[in-house]
């Protein structure tokens, strides 16, 4: 609706006029698709089209409980954490991808935050782990959030990289800093869908530190390797006032037909609550 204030108008902003208003770095990060195709962080040409159609229905839930105007306000509901149980899940590759997908909606935008700080291999994949990122940010307070924010050239996607590894990793997660990082990005990057890869649950602190900030939460599970047993463990460990819901990986036959062993199904789930997930499975 249109309000009025001090005899002005003021018209809505929409998200692709906020897009439009971000202030970024004029300078963009080439990404090279062919790069990421080799370190297997996206689809081959052969099909790149069937997991595009996977991800768009995977993405629409996530979309509309970050953005959908029927859902709660909730605090730093567009801030997306990416988790799995236990590694090789493919868990980055779904954070990745999902950003991509997002990314290419006519009205939001996304922001990839490599927050897999133990293991950063988005970072390494794009060529950015020698740039400042989110641990120098956390542990520096001389270095803004400005020179952490790399625009990119693939659909405008925004990529905070890890930074440089620290021993003390995740008091620095955990720290005031960090949830002012969160609230900043939230609101800076209202109209985007921050996707934040982290580290596997159950072997790692710094992703139960990581998920107390974020709005929603997604677990991957590998098709026929993660077991019920670490999968309640991973959720049981988180707060399930959250959001968390599930994306089975690496899937073959059933809905979505015959793919490669390197080509990752799955389905979207309802909210994933503990004892639920037998259902869900």
């Amino acid at each position: 609706p249109v309000r009025k204030s001090n005899d002005r108008v003021h018209l809505p902003v929409t998200r692709a006029d906020a897009l439009i208003a971000e202030q970024l770095p004029a300078e963009q990060f080439h990404i090279d698709i062919q790069v990421l195709r080799d370190a297997g962080l996206f689809p081959s040409e052969t099909h790149e089209e069937e997991v595009s159609q996977l991800l768009r229905r995977i993405k629409r839930p996530v979309i509309n409980l970050a953005f959908g105007e029927d859902q709660p306000d909730t605090e730093n509901r567009n801030m997306i954490m990416v988790a799995s149980a236990l590694p090789k899940s493919g868990k980055t590759w779904c954070s990745f991808n999902l950003a991509i997908s997002i990314a290419r909606e006519r009205d939001i935008g996304a922001v990839l935050v490599d927050a897999d700080v133990l293991k950063p291999n988005i970072s390494r994949a794009l060529g950015l782990q020698d740039r400042v990122g989110l641990i120098d940010h956390l542990l520096d307070s001389s270095i803004s959030v400005d020179e952490i924010i790399v625009p990119t050239d693939f659909h405008n996607i925004v990529v905070i990289p890890a930074g440089q590894p620290h021993e003390e990793a995740t008091e620095l997660l955990a720290s005031r800093r960090m949830e002012a990082l969160v609230a900043t990005l939230s609101s800076r990057f209202s109209s985007r869908a921050v996707i934040v890869d982290t580290p596997p649950l159950l072997l790692t602190n710094e992703a139960h530190v990581l998920a107390e900030h974020m709005g929603q939460i997604i677990m991957v599970i590998e098709a026929g390797v993660s077991t019920q047993e670490s999968v309640l463990q991973a959720i049981e460990s988180l707060n399930r006032t959250k959001p968390i819901n599930a994306i089975l990986n690496k899937a073959r036959g059933g809905l979505y037909g015959e793919y490669g062993s390197s080509i990752y199904g799955g389905y979207y789930s309802a909210p994933l609550k503990g004892q639920d997930y037998e259902e869900q499975k």
